[in-house]
């Protein structure tokens, strides 16, 4: 919840053949009304639904305007694909269903930038029997595989994820074998730790600063990986 992550890029081929040129990239800061709000709604305050449609009106008219400042001296865009603010995500369980919020919506979007649209991937996934997350396990089997080499790519962003991808020799290009889950907590407590430690004045580890600095608690990272939740297959 720092801000809006915009990239503009240029994405050609298919498949194994996909080449993605990135054009530009930069971090817009929401306001800093929106942002709190944003917040409490994620920590579960209670609002209206008047006050999330609102929210919800808010956070898309953000991202357009950053979709917009993202395209300056560019060729415009042909597609726009939204992610959207996460406020809540709980994947699907042995006894309940899975459910993702993500606020700021596509239609409006695409209304104020005049671009087409894609948004709401989450619940798209789950609705798939994903879990919502990672949402790019194909596109990191088109340019992250390899041919003989097994590999991981961990993705700590709000909440982290990671996408297994077996060598390529070992299954068709498809994906057979290709696996994506959830790993917990990332940067939305490592956000919250250092706005509380630096009183307000930060609000996040810019280049993980603060990190390198520290050492790490053998003893807490073993409680912590004890946890049953790094036990299942």
């Amino acid at each position: 919840m720092d801000g809006i992550d915009a990239v503009l890029v240029d994405i050609k081929g298919k498949d194994l053949d996909l080449s993605i040129d990135l054009l530009n990239s930069q971090t817009f800061e929401y306001e800093t009304q929106l942002r709190d709000t944003i917040i409490e709604v994620a920590q579960g305050t209670p609002k209206s639904l008047e006050e999330i449609a609102k929210l919800d009106d808010q956070i898309a008219e953000a991202f357009a305007k950053a979709a917009i400042a993202i395209q300056n001296g560019y060729s415009k865009a042909e597609l726009i694909g939204s992610h959207g603010q996460t406020v809540f995500h709980r994947p699907p369980q042995s006894e309940s269903l899975g459910m993702s919020i993500q606020l700021g919506r596509g239609d409006v979007i695409a209304q104020k930038t005049g671009i087409s649209t894609v948004s709401d991937f989450r619940m798209a996934d789950i609705s798939a029997l994903g879990q919502g997350a990672p949402l790019v396990p194909r596109i990191d089997l088109c340019v992250l595989s390899h041919q003989s080499k097994s590999r991981c790519v961990q993705n700590i962003g709000g909440m982290g994820n990671t996408t297994y991808l077996p060598a390529l020799h070992t299954q068709s290009f498809l994906g057979e074998g290709v696996k994506g889950w959830d790993t917990g907590p990332g940067n939305i407590l490592i956000d919250l730790a250092v706005e509380k430690f630096s009183q307000g004045k930060l609000t996040y580890d810019k280049n993980g600063e603060w990190a390198q600095k520290g050492t790490v608690s053998s003893a807490l990272l073993k409680t912590w990986l004890d946890d049953a939740f790094f036990k299942e297959h």
